[in-house]
């Protein structure tokens, strides 16, 4: 029996959790955090690959950690209480058959609520357990095999949630970043087991530079390179080293990318509380405003450094001046701005080629329209081809999707599928594009769809969702003459008791995976317009239901009504009868009882008059006499068709004035601010294959008066 030492770093492996175990009212799961498995590691001291097994044995485990009720943490962060996202439960480790098991509560912070939605909705929570080994027993494989390191003497240090499930073997890539030393035992020792020499090369280069033969064979194999035919050691050497370059740049660009975080985080921590004590709030923050505070301020300060890096790499500036711009809190706008002057001077040093206007627009905004004007070109949805966007116009959705990786810098390597899952689930603008493409359909569809309500119905703008009213007048018109007292007369102003509420309407819909593989995008963006087409006949089936249905206002008169001075019987359309329903027009009175001048302008009719309607206020005819002379009031008349009035009855007709004449009174529409046309909403589905699409309208019509319109039920 031989004893030595190695350095390794702290031990990562996945979790599993045991199916129809959480517990939604106690907030519990249970997890199975190791079955002793083995995984291929690498010794830097001496052996190269080799094969790690925990031991099960509870002996070998120190499950103080586990028993005291070891933290639950995020992504194994452990720097503050904000990355705490609950506990194991004291009492609840076990070891039998070979699995060690154990149940996690969860805290019922932000992060903690998160996980516990997840477990509800039955979405995997990938799981890892951090563990430190303190003594291995190792065993010498067969020739052409690896040796087993078995851990018997183990403890497991923190279970995290993490975003992509622990890769043991990943750790062998590059020398250990937390290393330390573990004591090795080594049992039936081969008589000319070689000896452990003091100089022996420890860091990843000294040992690249050190390696040959199998040696470096296997050193390459860690760090993902494999010899090629004829390849020489010098040239792997090189080859590898250049690897080692790229992972100890990403690895300090990663430690610096956290450490910003961090700083942004404390920084806004500390500038929330001073904001506070200047308002004489003294009440210290909770938790949960720290973890908001902390998740903001990472959110904003990894969007900061993504958007100036891929605003950096489509202008193809100097890293130098990307990186100095991510360390030096520049803003993007700032960025954007110096990069423009960057361009500039770059273009009065070379040579002027063609180049596309892109109208303020920086390379990723333009890219983004003129992609999505190429896929509606090719789809028959636009004439115009912008200028630069012929080079994706002859594309499908897949190779599209793969020149937008290979421009970012990923992978456009793999199946069709693969692809496609790749550009939608990463920071690929293809997902981006096919929302814009979506919302220009949809707007399309939306607005070549003609209403005729707006001829008649007011249009109002609502911050919300209460009931919208308008005000009444009186006499307040009337502007009457100042005696030498000064007295003024006042005039009636009041609120209407008639209101009415918005309505929220909307529809899901999926582009799935197939669409996009078989090129069928033009088929679904046309139903995309027809939905947007859906949205605006929406609004003229409300609109128009308030006049076809006759509600009621709230003196529980119907809007039509011989009470309400506007409705005639039921005649066929002619210019009698025409004069008759105008004159109920002349008979109308305001609050105060005083007659208003108002007067229709507007002829609707269904399809019995549409033709009659035209005759009467567009034909021309030679009078024989006054009596068959077509009074111009009559012949001013717009005559609409409008085919909802089939609904109440083919031969029905009204008369209506403008919102002009009514003064806003009367019929009246209403649109939600900030959503005055219907607005996508957009998620790459987890449970659904592509994209899902989310359509959302706020409209609600209703009355605030009667007097605008007049109705005769036809004959």
């Amino acid at each position: 029996m031989t004893n030595r030492k190695m350095r390794v770093d702290l031990g990562r492996s996945a979790v599993r959790v045991r199916a129809g175990t959480f517990n939604e009212a106690e907030r519990t799961v249970e997890v199975i955090w190791s079955t002793g498995a083995k995984v291929k590691r690498y010794d830097w001291g001496k052996d190269g690959w080799y094969m790690e097994e925990l031991s099960m044995d509870p002996k070998a485990i120190r499950l103080g950690r586990f028993q005291n009720g070891m933290s639950f943490l995020d992504t194994h962060e452990g720097w503050s209480m904000a990355s705490r996202l609950g506990a194991v439960v004291r009492g609840s480790v076990r070891i039998e058959d070979g699995e060690a098991s154990a149940t996690v509560k969860l805290s019922r912070n932000a992060l903690g609520e998160q996980i516990f939605q997840d477990l509800k909705d039955e979405i995997p929570v990938p799981i890892s357990v951090g563990y430190r080994v303190h003594k291995y027993e190792k065993s010498t494989g067969e020739e052409g095999q690896m040796p087993t390191y078995r851990a018997i003497d183990w403890e497991p240090m923190e279970l995290s949630a993490v975003p992509i499930p622990a890769d043991a073997g990943a750790h062998s890539r590059s020398e250990p970043q937390e290393a330390y030393e573990v004591e090795i035992v080594t049992r039936g020792a081969v008589e000319n087991e070689p000896k452990v020499e003091e100089n022996f090369p420890m860091k990843k280069r000294d040992a690249a530079k050190t390696f040959n033969g199998t040696q470096l064979d296997a050193l390459a194999l860690g760090a993902g390179l494999t010899r090629q035919d004829n390849e020489s050691d010098d040239q792997l050497r090189e080859r590898l080293i250049k690897v080692y370059d790229a992972e100890d740049e990403a690895a300090s660009r990663a430690a610096a990318d956290a450490e910003r975080e961090t700083r942004a985080a404390e920084d806004a921590r500390r500038d929330e509380e001073q904001r506070r004590a200047a308002v004489g709030n003294t009440a210290p923050l909770t938790t949960a405003d720290v973890q908001k505070i902390v998740d903001e301020a990472r959110r904003a300060e990894t969007a900061r450094v993504t958007e100036i890096r891929s605003l950096g790499k489509r202008a193809g500036l100097e890293q130098t001046v990307v990186d100095t711009a991510v360390d030096g809190g520049t803003t993007v706008d700032a960025f954007r701005a110096a990069m423009f002057d960057k361009l500039v001077e770059r273009q009065g040093r070379a040579q002027t080629f063609p180049h596309v206007e892109t109208g303020g627009m920086d390379a990723q905004e333009t890219t983004r329209k003129l992609v999505a004007n190429a896929i509606m070109h090719r789809n028959g949805m636009v004439e115009n081809l912008e200028p630069g966007a012929n080079q994706w116009r002859n594309m499908s959705p897949v190779e599209i999707a793969r020149d937008l990786l290979m421009a970012n810098g990923m992978s456009g390597r793999g199946d069709n599928l693969e692809i496609l899952r790749r550009a939608l689930q990463s920071t690929t603008d293809f997902p981006i594009i096919l929302g814009d493409v979506a919302n220009q359909r949809l707007l399309a569809g939306y607005q070549g769809y003609l209403n005729t309500f707006g001829l008649i119905a007011s249009r109002n703008i609502v911050p919300d969702l209460k009931e919208v009213t308008v005000l009444e007048l009186g006499n307040a018109p009337d502007l009457e003459d100042i005696t030498e007292s000064g007295e003024y007369t006042r005039g009636t102003a009041k609120e209407s008791k008639e209101g009415f509420t918005i309505g929220h309407y909307g529809k899901v819909f999926g582009l799935t995976e197939a669409i996009l593989i078989n090129d069928k995008l033009g088929a679904f963006m046309k139903l995309i317009e027809g939905w947007g087409h859906k949205a605006a006949k929406l609004e003229g089936d409300i609109t128009w239901g308030v006049i076809i249905k006759n509600k009621k206002l709230k003196d529980n008169v119907d809007l039509f009504h011989a009470n309400h001075k506007n409705l005639v019987p039921g005649t066929a359309l002619s210019v009698a009868n025409l004069e008759v329903a105008r004159l109920k027009f002349r008979e109308q009175t305001d609050i105060d009882d005083e007659l208003i001048d108002i007067e229709p302008k507007y002829l609707f009719t269904g399809t019995a008059y549409e033709m009659t309607a035209q005759r009467i206020t567009t034909g021309a005819f030679n009078a024989t006499q006054v009596a068959d002379i077509t009074p111009q009031a009559i012949r001013s008349l717009v005559p609409v068709y409008e085919p909802r009035i089939n609904k109440l009855s083919a031969k029905a007709w009204f008369l209506f004035a403008d919102q002009v004449s009514t003064m806003g009174r009367g019929l009246q529409y209403a649109l939600l601010s900030g959503h005055e046309t219907p607005r996508r909403e957009q998620r790459v589905g987890f449970d659904y294959d592509g994209i899902e699409f989310r359509i959302d309208h706020y409209f609600g019509a209703g009355l605030t008066d009667y007097r605008f319109g007049v109705k005769n039920p036809g004959d």
